[in-house]
């Protein structure tokens, strides 16, 4: 079968025909659409793979810490890792050192029972350190969500973009109606067409669009969630490992 016979009866066909027929003013809110298409395509890849990677990275990070005896046992191993869980985690264990001494590092040589002595926190310093987690937190939630206005931008502007560009259009086909004096509609057909083209690449652009923000939403309000429970369970063995002066 001759493929470039299919080809003009394909929808593809029809836009760019209508597209070559198309104004200044529409070719170039098309060219805009098509760009916020690639600009939004590569963010939802990215971002996907991105989110995906944390919330394994996340998993594999909270049974380590679940199987530890001591709040302090993986920050002593000099583990490192730039997973949101993680730098929470780090956050807390720094802000909790420097209770103990001005320089962490006396507390990674020497060791925990050595450098500590059996001290425990007063509630002054356990508000500290909870509020340095709970800032870590806040950023590590940004980060987790960075991207995602942008996404959700693409998916409302482009149609917007559509119905300006088919709007303009028409008016432009309405105009030139009224200059020539006629009103077959085989002489205004064409201007319609072009008109309409760019709400129809705007739909286009926006579906994919919004169907991949929700999806990713769903991803990051899981590795949310997730991040929320973690530093929950932190705080509290903090409280109950080491609260022990009411100073």
């Amino acid at each position: 079968m001759n493929f470039w016979v299919i080809l003009p009866a394909l929808p593809v066909a029809s836009l760019w025909v209508a597209y070559v027929q198309s104004n200044f003013m529409g070719r170039s809110i098309v060219l805009i659409q098509i760009v916020m298409s690639i600009v939004v395509w590569s963010i939802m890849v990215g971002k996907w793979q991105e989110l995906r990677m944390m919330y394994l990275v996340a998993r594999r990070f909270r049974k380590v810490f679940d199987n530890t005896h001591d709040v302090l046992e993986i920050y002593l191993q000099q583990r490192r890792s730039d997973n949101p869980m993680a730098l929470v985690y780090q956050a807390a264990c720094e802000k909790l050192v420097r209770s103990f001494s001005p320089e962490p590092r006396d507390v990674v040589v020497a060791g925990r029972h050595e450098a500590l002595g059996g001290r425990g926190l007063t509630a002054r310093e356990l508000t500290l350190v909870k509020g340095a987690t709970e800032q870590a937190l806040a950023e590590q939630l940004a980060r987790i969500e960075r991207g995602m206005n942008l996404l959700a931008t693409g998916a409302t502007s482009a149609p917007l973009l559509g119905l300006l560009g088919t709007v303009w259009g028409l008016l432009d086909a309405f105009q030139e109606m009224a200059g020539s004096g006629s009103a077959m509609l085989a002489e205004v057909a064409p201007g319609i067409s072009s008109a309409m083209l760019t709400t129809v690449v705007g739909l286009l652009v926006a579906i994919p669009s919004t169907i991949g923000y929700n999806a990713l939403l769903g991803r990051v309000r899981v590795l949310s969630i997730e991040l929320d429970g973690f530093t929950d369970e932190l705080l509290g063995r903090i409280s109950c490992e080491y609260q022990g002066r009411d100073a």
